[in-house]
This record gives C-alpha cells, structure tokens and sequence, in this order.
C-alpha cells in the first residue's frame, strides 16, 4: 500500500465517499494530512492516487476557507505558493509537468487564483501548444476568474508566436475593457504581438499611444525598433533607435536592456550596409560598457561582416573576452558572404581541430561557400560530414545543396535532398503548401534545381503544386528561366504569357524579362522579342537593371537578324559595362561585319575599358567570320604583348579555324603542336572542321581519335569525318562511321529548318512533306530551282552523303529543310519583307549556293541563321563572303 493507515483501523473493504463516513473510522482527513502527503510523492501516478483519495473523501467540496493549507513554493516558481488543497493538487501535477491533469483539478476549483492559470499559460506556451493556450486563456474567462497583469503578456505572446492577428486583436479589445491600457507591461507585449503577425501598423499606433502617455521605457523602444527591423524598414528602426538614446536614458535602465538595444539595431545597420551607423552603435556599446558582452560583440561581427568591413569583424572578434560557438560561426559566416573562402575553409578546419562545436551556420556557411565557388562536390561531402555529426540542417542548408546539385547536374542527389526536406519537414507536402518565406525559397530552389539536372517533368510537378495566388515573381522566373536555359523556349514564352496575364497578373521583374529574352534569342523570335521590348519600354520598373536587361536586349536582336536595331540599343545607353560592349561586339561578330565589330573594340578602350580575355575572344570570332586573318592574328599576339593576358585553349581554336577558312590548314597544324598547354576538345573539333573544308581524311582521322581518347566525341565530330569520308568517296568508312555511332548510342541529330511570317512559324525536316501547303512549296521549289539552273547554279551533289546516283543525289539536295522553309517563306511573306530562316545545323553548301542565286530573283532579303552564324542573301550575294 502506499499510504500507511493507522494500525486502529482494519481493512474493511469499504470506500471512503464523505467527510463523515470516514470520520466514523477514525481516519485524518484533514487538509493539511492530505497536504503532506503531496509534498512526498516521487512520481506523477502517486499525485493522482492521492488526488483520488481526495475526491473520495469529499473534502473539494467543502468551501474553500475550510481547505486552507500551507504549503513550500513550487520548485519552479519560488514565488507561487498553494494555499489550498485545491491548488496544493494542482501544483503537485504541474511539478511533474502533468499540465492536463492540473488543469482538470484547476477547473473545478472555486475561486481558482489567477496565478495558477498563469502558470497551466506558460507552461502550454513552453512545450509551443499555442492554440492550447489561447483556448486556456478563454476557458479561464467562462469559469469567472479575470485575468491579471501576468496572464495578458503571456496570451499576448501565444498570439504573436501562432501568429493569430484576430485573437491578439480580441484580447487587445479585452485589455482595454478592464482597464490595461496603462500598463507597460502589457502594451510592451502588445506591441511584440502585433509585429509577430506582421501588423507593423498597430504596433506603431500602441507605442505611439504609449509615449503619449508618457508611461514607455526601454523594452518599449527595443519592441518598436526590433518590429521595424523585421518588417524591413530598416531606416525608421535607425531612426528611433537615435531617438532612443536621446530620450531613454533619462528614464530607468539597465545593462540588460542596453544589450538588446544594441542588439536589435546592428542587424538594420548590416541590410543596409551602413557602415558609419555599425561603427556609432559600436561607439555607444563602448561607451555604455556593453562591448565585452558576447550577444553584443557576436552581432558587431555579423554587421561588419554584412557592410564587407571583415578587418573590423576580426577586431572586434578578437577583443572580444569570451568567445561562444555563435562567435565562431558569425567569423566563418563573414569569410563565406565576402568571398574569403580560403578563410572561411581554414577557419572551419581549425574549429574541427579544436573540438569547438559546429553550428548550423557554421556548417551551412561552408556548403555555401563550396557551392558559389563551382565546387560542388566539396559541397556536397561536407553535407555528409554535418548529418554525421549530428547538426540538423536548415532551408538555408538545403538550398544551398541544391545549387550544389544543379550546378554539377547531379539528379540522384538533388532528388535525395528533396526528400530529406519532406522526411525532415523543411518542406511542405503536395495539396499542403505553406507558403512562409522559407517555404518558398526551397520549392524555388527545387525547382531550380530539377530545370538544370533537365528534368522538366519534376520542376514543373512542384510549380503546378503551389498554388496559382501563392506564387510569386521568383517561382514563375525561376520557372521560366529553367526552360529558356535547358528546355524548351516555347514553353518559357507561353508561361510568360500565363504569368503577366489575368488571373496571375504578376509583374515580371529583370530576371524575368532577361529569361524571356533570352528564350526569344533561342527561337529567333523577332516578333516575340519586339513586344517585350515595348513591354520595357512602357515599364518603368526596370531602370535600376538597365544593364540587365538592355544587354539581353542586344543580344536578343542580334540572334534574331536585326543587328541594326541591337546597335540602336546600344546607343541608347546611358551607361555601359563590359558585357554591354562585348554583346555588340559578338552581334557584329555573327553577321560578318567584323569592321564594324572592331570599331567597337576601339571604342571600349577609349572609353575606359580594358579588354579582358573574353573581350579577345570575341574579337578574334569576329575577325574568323569576316576572313579578316591577319587583323586577327595580331589581336591574338596584342592581348599577351600589350595586356599581359594568357591565351586559353578556346583563343587557339580561334586562331586555328581563322587559318583554316583562309586555306592555312598547315599554319593551323603547326599552331595545334605548338601549343602551349594540352589541346582541349574544342580544339581538335576546330582542327576536325577546317579538315572537312579542305578535305584531308588523314588529319580529320587523327584529330577524331583525340577527340575519342578524350571521351569528348559527340553527333556533330563523328558526322563531320563521315561527311569528309563522303567528299573522298570512302564509302565503307561513311558505314563504318555509323555503325560505331549506332554501337556507342550516338545519334545524330536531323537537321531542322523553322521560318517566321505572318502565319506564324512552320518547322520543316528534310524531305518534310507534314505541311498543308506542302503540295504548293514543293511546286515553287522545283520552279525556283529551274530558274536558277539556267543562270547558272550547278547543284554541288558532294553535299549528298549518300551512296547514289547522281540524280537522286540532285533529288535529295532539292529536299533539304532550309529550301523547304525558303519556299514556305516566299509563298507566306509579302514582298519586300525579309525572309527569317533559323536551322539548327550549319547550312548546307549547296543549299548556300542555292540562295545565293534565288536572292537575285525575289524581292526579299533571305536572313538565315545556323548553328554557326548569320547569312543575309541580297542582290545575289551572302554577307559571309565564303567564310562560314
């Protein structure tokens, strides 16, 4: 038994059910009996037998003066001290943390003290049962007991933590009606309530009530200042915060309250990068003799980590006395953000060596680092090292691992990560999309992530699974950019449409509108490209990113044909960065119009800028479409003479094609041998090329075996040396070619022509007789080709890989998908406009000399774009002047 009755009293089987039955027996039930017996109990299963007894013997029934007991103050709460039986049970049940069961007790006592419900509050808010303890506080009112001075704050921060802006704003209604609204404390807690549920506004409207009154103090300010601060207003949080050192330190203060002030403040200072205001705040922490704190001097790091002050941060980690694991982190944090990763790697390294405890922050601030510096394999072991250890990741964490994963295309992994944030609930669940900051970040990321790894069907998965309202500008760039970059552009173009369109009607922002160029520059768009140019135009909002998004704007024109108005772009400009010039410059480039292009070279360097190793590269591509091969070769030796840049493999392959257009093959050899580093694959593809212009079989075989050895061989290497096989007549090596394609997998890719007209674009493989109008393009082709045959057009049949008759290689040639499209266009395009032709290989020779002729014969201009560059056809002449 646990209770040891009196020896007088024999068991009898009988239960004790009042006061005066068991009085009968002789046994002590008296409260203070009873009272005792709580103070000895070791575990919550002896609170509730006594508690049973209790009840048994009637004595809660009884009026509350005659349960009056004494008893110690709870363990917790020295100051709380039961002064009936009533709460004297409950106490027993809150000391171990049986909180249902006190509350059970609690309810039916009469009156029950407010404090006791203070306490069932508190303890609901510290194992984060906040709706439980919202419904307690209404409870508390229906059995007639009135809230006191303690019970409000406490609602007031299970409101603000939930958040629940109604309840908070019902119990604000509740404050006023019993006479609060004079109490600093609560107004205090009022104003934290409403800035946790992102009311910036009413917790404006009570502080300001509260300095009219006249009753603020610090916590006051720290609440008002801490709410700007989260609600992004970091200039209205420094302005109170100098208005609060003017006017608090009149009033009572302490340490304590000056370490949160100082605290609260340094985080605006560093979104802002405001270096003169992190260095004052730090001023004021010396003079008030805060400084030597560790909340202090962590948040002084942070800051001048943010402004990029990293010689300060160090400083002041230096000086600081005492050094937390938060320190740490903060140090190796400020390397990550400001590009030191060497530090911040070293850093890391000396924490693991020392046994100092590595933070989430720590930890992340390293994947991060790895991640933006491409070494995404790094990233990714140290992910492993930190699940090893213990340290639970956060969305910082995964988002930093997917960009790890989309960087290396790692598929496997980022599909892990995706499940390790549903397992671990950093993400939310399909049909359950929370829609908090957080939240979005990571779908944003995987969605990211998914579009590189060129997994269309998982990104657009997560993008249909929020919520059409939930998403923002972010998701559908994010989105849109996935397909422009890795996927399909006419699928980033009619997102787009669905983006800006009602019932979305969100604003593109710069990223936006760059990505959607940038799909338009895929497909040649022109017509697309022109209304989101005026789409800009007629936006203001982009001014800011004028660099953005007018670069894109020169690049978009000049992939699709119109160089001339991407230099009206260009002169528009108010201010230009190097990519600015390099864009024209590479547009100039494309079209054969390598004067032009290197006018604008020399305009850059007039203009301040010094040509880096991409400025170069372009030059020289500019010169190798425009055969202007010694120009070229002494931009190749000016950039080491007079700039002291180091040419990359992707500069020789220049040189190398520039001398094997201008029938330099041999110079090109020797320039490949000579070479100061090991060629690379683009290289020996470049070599490859000019071998199949001057047809010689020996050194296409010989550079193809590098490309193998290299595990760089593609469609495009192998169908190059079966075409130079075919211009040699080696048949068995053309089968021998395909074979090895077929047995490794490879396929090559059909050449596809798309043309643009007012009908809107048709797409045409060869021998493509899918159209409507095929019958009608068909009978113009073969007139058109009649028509050039008697003015002279041979058809060049060496261009017919195949093992035919010279007919059917004629036959064969009138079938290839850019006449297909020519034709389409002439029968589509009203006379005088230009003819927009894009293929995704390079042009056919024959077909070249074909369109040559015929743009004697239409009025058009015939604009064609191939995988290499840009030809105008006009008046029987090509701007490549043969140098394709």
């Amino acid at each position: 038994m646990l209770f040891n009755l009196p020896n007088a009293i024999k068991p009898i089987g009988a239960r004790f059910l009042s006061v005066a039955s068991a009085a009968c027996f002789g046994v002590d039930i008296s409260p203070m009996h009873f009272a005792s017996l709580l103070m000895e109990c070791k575990s919550v299963n002896t609170v509730r037998q006594i508690h049973q007894l209790i009840i048994a013997t009637g004595l809660l029934s009884l009026p509350a003066p005659l349960l009056s007991v004494s008893l110690p103050p709870l363990a917790s709460q020295t100051f709380v001290s039961p002064r009936s039986l009533g709460t004297g049970v409950v106490a027993s049940y809150l000391a171990f943390g049986a909180i249902d069961d006190a509350l059970l007790v609690l309810e039916r006592v009469t009156p029950a003290p407010a404090v006791w419900w203070n306490l069932l509050i508190r303890e609901y808010i510290k194992q984060s049962r906040l709706d439980r303890a919202i419904a307690l506080s209404c409870l508390m009112l229906r059995v007639g007991t009135r809230p006191d001075h303690f019970t409000l704050p406490h609602v007031l921060k299970a409101c603000g933590e939930l958040p629940s802006y109604r309840c908070g704003s019902a119990f604000h209604g509740l404050i006023c009606c019993n006479g609060f609204e004079s109490n600093v404390f609560i107004c205090n807690a009022l104003v934290a309530m409403y800035s946790r549920c992102g009311s910036l506004e009413e917790a404006s409207m009570v502080f300001d009530e509260i300095t009219r009154r006249g009753i603020d103090d610090v916590i006051s300010w720290n609440s008002i200042v801490s709410a700007h601060v989260k609600g992004s207003n970091p200039w209205t949080a420094l302005d109170l915060f100098t208005k609060m050192t003017l006017i608090v330190h009149e009033k009572a203060t302490n340490e304590r309250s000056d370490i949160i002030s100082i605290v609260n403040i340094l985080p605006a200072c560093a979104s802002l990068k405001a270096v003169r205001q992190t260095k004052e705040v730090h001023g004021n922490a010396i003079r008030n003799g805060t400084f030597p704190d560790a909340f202090v001097g962590n948040a002084l790091v942070d800051a001048y980590a943010k402004c990029g002050l990293m010689e300060n941060a160090v400083k002041v980690f230096n000086m600081m006395e005492f050094k937390d694991v938060v320190s740490w982190n903060a140090m190796v944090a400020g390397y990550s953000q400001n590009g030191n990763f060497e530090a911040a790697f070293e850093l890391f390294k000396n924490m693991r060596k020392e046994n100092i405890p590595l933070g989430v922050i720590t930890w992340t601030a390293v994947i991060a680092g790895y991640s933006q510096r491409g070494c995404s394999h790094e990233a990714l072991n140290v992910f492993r090292k930190m699940l090893l250890s213990g340290s639970a990741p956060n969305y910082v964490t995964i988002i930093s691992l997917l960009s790890a994963c989309a960087t290396l295309g790692a598929f496997s992994q980022g599909a892990e990560t995706h499940a390790y944030s549903l397992k671990n609930c950093l993400l939310t669940m399909d049909n359950y999309f929370g829609g908090d900051d957080e939240d979005f970040m990571v779908h944003n990321a995987l969605i990211d992530m998914y579009s590189k790894c060129r997994s269309f069907k998982g990104a657009r998965s997560i993008f249909d699974n929020i919520p059409q309202k939930e998403r923002n500008v972010v998701t559908w760039t994010v989105m849109i950019g996935g397909y422009a970059q890795y996927g399909d552009s006419n699928d980033a173009l009619k997102l787009f449409m669905e983006m800006v369109s009602e019932p979305c009607g969100v604003a593109p922002n710069a990223f936006t509108i760059s990505c959607v160029l940038m799909a338009c520059a895929h497909l040649a768009s022109l017509h697309m490209g022109k209304q989101i140019h005026a789409y800009v135009l007629r936006h203001h909002r982009y001014e800011p990113s004028t660099y953005f998004v007018e670069n894109c704007l020169i690049d978009m024109y000049s992939k699709c044909g119109d160089v001339d108005t991407a230099r009206h772009v260009f002169n528009s400009m108010h201010l230009r960065n190097a990519v600015s010039w390099t864009s024209m410059m590479t547009g100039y480039g494309m079209h054969g119009r390598g004067s032009e292009a290197l006018d604008i070279f020399d305009q850059m360097r007039k203009s301040g800028f010094v040509p880096d190793d991409v400025a170069f590269l372009v030059v020289l591509y500019a010169c190798n479409h425009s055969g202007m091969v010694d120009q070229g070769l002494e931009y190749f030796d000016s950039m080491t003479r007079d700039y002291g840049l180091t040419a990359s493999a992707e500069h020789y392959a220049c040189v190398i094609d520039l001398l094997a257009r201008s029938g330099r093959l041999g110079k090109a050899w020797k320039t490949v041998k000579d070479m100061p580093m090991e060629p690379t694959a683009v290289v020996w593809v470049a070599l490859l090329s000019a071998c199949r212009v001057h047809s010689n079989v020996e050194l296409a075989e010989y550079a193809l075996n590098k490309l193998v050895e290299m595990n760089a061989e593609n469609d495009g290497s192998y169908t190059l040396i079966s075409n130079i096989y075919a211009n040699a007549g080696q048949w068995k090596d053309v089968a021998r070619i395909r074979h090895m394609m077929k047995k490794s997998g490879i396929k090559k890719r059909p050449g596809c022509s798309w043309v643009h007209s007012k009908k809107g674009t048709a797409s045409f493989f060869v021998g493509d007789r899918s159209h409507p109008l095929s019958t009608q393009i068909y009978a113009l082709l073969e007139r058109l080709i009649d028509r050039i045959k008697a003015m002279g057009y041979v058809p060049e049949t060496n261009f017919a890989l195949h093992d035919v008759d010279e007919e059917e290689k004629n036959n064969l040639l009138a079938e290839h998908s850019e006449k297909l499209a020519l034709a389409y266009g002439l029968l589509t395009t009203s006379p005088g406009c230009p003819i927009r032709i894009t293929k995704n290989l390079r042009v056919c020779g024959d077909c070249h000399s074909a369109f040559t002729y015929i743009s004697k014969i239409v009025d058009h201009e015939i604009i064609v774009r191939d995988s290499s560059r840009f030809h105008h056809f006009k008046n029987g002449s090509c701007s490549c002047s043969g140098y394709w």
